[in-house]
């Protein structure tokens, strides 16, 4: 789906379906070839197809051709009934355009255009408009962050409260559970680094090729410290992810110690006894308790007897 959008007063307008005078910021979603093919007759350009969006290198993320600058981000898309995944955007400017390339929708997107179509939005070229979406995927980051912050300190009393009885809960609970969430935080958590690390790698770029003004300079500026900010919260975060992992999997390796302690007692309480019943069930007809009246309570006794002692050897060494 192609949609344009003309300029009037610094705000953004849509234009007609098809209709490419006067363009300012056109954005190609999903599009057909016939689509890209009116694109590249009104713009001059070749427009990247799928498969070049998703090449990582720098020279397929980041190039000028003729007088067209090209940027590949990665962002950050969740779905509801989906794990999260990176999606790639590509940024165009050429002449007086701005042009948008991608196939997914992600929330950092929708945010975009509704800023966008405000009232109250100005955008003064089309490196401004870059600029904006820039710092709205940024923004987005931002959020998810926060978000896995906030996620990660219920997870953290969890493991480690300092009541007694919650701690007896959490040695018999669904540990596994306990892990699940981990595991996704720590997820997301990269994914959203590897979307920082895509804009961190196109500002200087930006810097180079679109900076003509003092406002985009400046603007630059500060989406870069931001950028390198986030990275380092991020580095925090899956600092202490890794921690909460390898906590979590000391409790369950705990758990199944204790479980073969239990098992390797038990086994060694009952050997006495299987002894001593292995020995009266023998066979031959000269045992001499064979007749002995009272042979079976004399059995009987000596199989718990054996059994006592290793019990209260246990409880005094405190293995139990």
């Amino acid at each position: 789906m192609l949609t344009v959008y003309r300029r009037d007063n610094g705000h953004l307008v849509p234009n007609q379906p098809g209709d490419c005078e006067g363009a300012f910021w056109m954005d190609l979603y999903q599009p057909s070839r016939e689509e890209e093919q009116r694109v590249e007759q009104h713009l001059g350009i070749e427009v990247p197809t799928r498969e070049e969006m998703r090449e990582v290198e720098s020279s397929s993320a980041l190039y000028r051709e003729r007088e067209a600058t090209f940027v590949t981000v990665r962002v950050v898309q969740r779905d509801t009934a989906l794990q999260p995944r990176l999606v790639s955007i590509t940024l165009v400017i050429t002449g007086s355009v701005f042009l948008t390339i991608r196939y997914d929708e992600p929330k950092s997107f929708r945010q975009f255009v509704s800023r966008a179509r405000k009232e109250n939005s100005v955008f003064n070229s089309p490196s401004s408009a870059m600029l904006c979406l820039l710092e709205t995927i940024v923004d987005r980051a931002a959020d998810i962050l926060e978000e896995i912050g906030e996620k990660l300190d219920p997870i953290s009393l969890e493991i480690f409260s300092q009541n007694a009885g919650s701690m007896k809960t959490i040695a018999a609970a669904d540990l596994g559970r306990v892990l699940k969430k981990i595991g996704e935080n720590g997820d997301l958590t990269s994914r959203v680094r590897e979307s920082l690390h895509s804009v961190k790698r196109a500002v200087p770029f930006l810097g180079m090729n679109r900076a003509e003004s003092e406002e985009v300079r400046t603007r630059l500026k500060t989406l870069s410290r931001d950028v390198q900010s986030l990275l380092e919260h991020d580095n925090f975060l899956q600092t202490q992810i890794q921690f909460l992992l390898d906590s979590n999997l000391g409790l369950i390796s705990i758990q199944q110690n204790a479980i073969m302690k239990s098992l390797s007692v038990a086994a060694v309480v009952f050997l006495p006894p299987t002894l001593v019943g292995s020995i009266y069930g023998m066979n031959f007809e000269h045992l001499p308790e064979l007749h002995w009246r009272y042979g079976y309570f004399y059995a009987l006794a000596l199989m718990l007897a054996s059994s006592l002692g290793p019990f209260l050897y246990f409880r005094a060494k405190r293995w139990l």
